[in-house]
């Protein structure tokens, strides 16, 4: 079995309950970790065996960049699904950090997790 973890990975998105919140982009931290097993020991260095770190990532930015949600909780839920349906992944661990609201509060982290 390996755990997989991408952690902190910066992009932004348009959140927040009000409109004027979603009005211009938010920075966010995502930081997703998965398991999976490969049954196929001799095919460890075959990419169309393991799971494309690259290919998460940058589908990651993209549906988050493209997002519209006005909570937290509705944006990692909804990443959480679309990620297990696209990357065949059974469990994912997903949380998201509103960097820059967290400063406005004067604490470390404001984040989401599932």
């Amino acid at each position: 079995m390996f755990k997989v973890e991408i952690k902190n990975l910066e992009t932004k998105a348009r959140i927040g309950i009000t409109s004027k919140e979603r009005k211009k982009y938010q920075k966010l931290l995502v930081t997703i970790g998965f398991n999976y097993k490969l049954n196929k020991k001799n095919k460890l260095d075959d990419i169309k065996y393991l799971k494309n770190y690259s290919k998460i990532i940058k589908f990651l930015k993209i549906f988050i960049l493209n997002s519209e949600y006005k909570s937290l909780e509705r944006l990692v839920d909804e990443l959480s699904l679309v990620i297990q349906k696209k990357f065949k992944i059974r469990k994912v661990f997903v949380s998201i950090n509103k960097i820059e609201v967290a400063k406005r509060f004067k604490c470390e982290s404001i984040s989401v997790s599932k």
